[in-house]
């Protein structure tokens, strides 16, 4: 299991004062470490695997476009995420419609243990 990567910045938090704020390297928001307050929130998403694998999993199939809306990524890194989903045999594509294989869903179903600390 890898840990998020966490940049510590110069930025003091405005909430309680601490200099413990750090960047978030896989969502790029500035948060407080100690109080747990976001204090930049990047509005340029950048997608991860689990966040694509927890949309195709609540609402079943799903094509390009309609990924892209939700995630709000831009083309280029949706696309890349969903080769790289496809060449780990995580997804596969029939019609244009992205769906979780068996290994996907498993694959899935350990990160959300993780995500919540099971």
């Amino acid at each position: 299991m890898s840990r998020r990567g966490l940049r510590f910045s110069k930025t003091t938090c405005p909430i309680c004062g601490s200099k413990e704020v750090a960047r978030d390297d896989h969502k790029g928001d500035l948060l407080c470490t100690n109080c747990g307050h976001i204090i930049v929130r990047t509005e340029s998403k950048a997608v991860g695997k689990f966040d694509i694998a927890q949309h195709i999993k609540r609402n079943g199939k799903m094509n390009f476009p309609n990924l892209k809306e939700v995630t709000g990524a831009s083309d280029d890194k949706l696309y890349g995420v969903l080769r790289s989903m496809e060449e780990m045999g995580l997804l596969i594509e029939m019609g244009g419609l992205w769906s979780l294989t068996k290994k996907g869903n498993r694959w899935y179903r350990q990160r959300q243990g993780q995500e919540w600390g099971y």
